[in-house]
Formats: C-alpha cells, sequence, structure tokens
C-alpha cells in the first residue's frame, strides 16, 4: 500500500498533522461506507492516516517506496545514546516509586511519597520536552532526507528511539497520578 496515494497526497516527507488529517477528511467522504465507500476501503485509509502521522513511520514508509536501501536496526547518533543515559534513571525511579506507593499501607504513608512522586513527574516531563525537541530536529532534515544528502535510515533509527522512549514516559507518567 502507498499511504500517500491512499490519502491523495504528493508523496514527501513534510506534511503536517493538519494537513494529514485534512486528507483523510476529504478522502473519507467518498471512501466511508456512508458516503458510497467500502469497508476495506476505508480501512486502507485508516492504516494510511495511521502510517503517515507519525513522522517515523511516514520517513519508513517512505524510504521503502522509494526504493532506499537500509535498515531500521543499526548505529545512531551520540546524542542520541546521551538520552538514554539520562531516560534510564529517571524511569527506574519512577518505576520504584510506584512500587513504594503501591506498598505504602496507609494514606499517611502514600502522602509522604507525593514530592518524590512530584519531582518525578517534572523530571519526566523535562526528558519527554528534550525528546520533542530531538525529534523535531529530525524532522526538520526531512528535506536533506530527500535530496539524499542524508541517510533516511539513521534519521529513521533515530526517532523510533525517540517515539520507543516517548511512549515509556508517557505510561510512567500516567501511572504516577
Amino acid at each position: 500500500m502507498d499511504a500517500f496515494a491512499e490519502l491523495g497526497l504528493e508523496r514527501r516527507l513534510e506534511w503536517s498533522g493538519e494537513a494529514l488529517r485534512a486528507a483523510f477528511r476529504e478522502a473519507g467522504k467518498t471512501r466511508h461506507p456512508d458516503g458510497g465507500g467500502t469497508v476495506e476501503g476505508f480501512e486502507r485509509l485508516q492504516q494510511a492516516l495511521a502510517c503517515l502521522i507519525d513522522p517515523g513511520a511516514r520517513l519508513r514508509h517512505w524510504l521503502e517506496l522509494e526504493g532506499r536501501e537500509g535498515e531500521l536496526r543499526g548505529a545512531v547518533g551520540p546524542g542520541v545514546m546521551d538520552f538514554f543515559s539520562s531516560i534510564g534513571p529517571v524511569l527506574q525511579e519512577a518505576d520504584g516509586l510506584l512500587k513504594e506507593r503501591e506498598g505504602a499501607q496507609s494514606q499517611l504513608a502514600r502522602a509522604l511519597l507525593e514530592p518524590r512522586i512530584q519531582e518525578c513527574r517534572e523530571k519526566l516531563e523535562g526528558i519527554q520536552e528534550q525528546l520533542d525537541v530531538a525529534r523535531e530536529e529530525r524532522e526538520s532534515r526531512f528535506p536533506e532526507v530527500e535530496r539524499g544528502e542524508l541517510d533516511g535510515w539513521t534519521v529513521a533509527r533515530e526517532l523510533a528511539f525517540f517515539g520507543k522512549w516517548s511512549a515509556q514516559i508517557r505510561a510512567k507518567f500516567a501511572a504516577m497520578w
């Protein structure tokens, strides 16, 4: 499946979420079963949006469609591994605090944990902000990837790490409420 074609879009990397959702809504007018389309056709449209709305998935899809050889496994830049060294300890701290809160026998014990939990939430938010900045920086380099000036698979690997870490941070943050 060519997700760009499914949404009636030009095959390029720089698409805003707003533009992708607008293309989905437009195509959905005729592809939705209520608009004369089929269930299968609308499901393909939904899959196309899911693929393209995530910049990392969009990049991988584009690289495959363009026939650019590479793998999602492999080397990443040193800056990416620096994130791991700051994310790992905070995620471990969050796990420890969650276990402590789960084992707390009283409301007082849980209340006494709250300042440490709030501090950990703030650390998670700070790391998430740093990841967002790094992700946006990688996305800003999409034109270089399209022109063949930058290895797209390296960028895809880095975006995959950022996505994985963001999901872990969001899950820990949510569990701390």
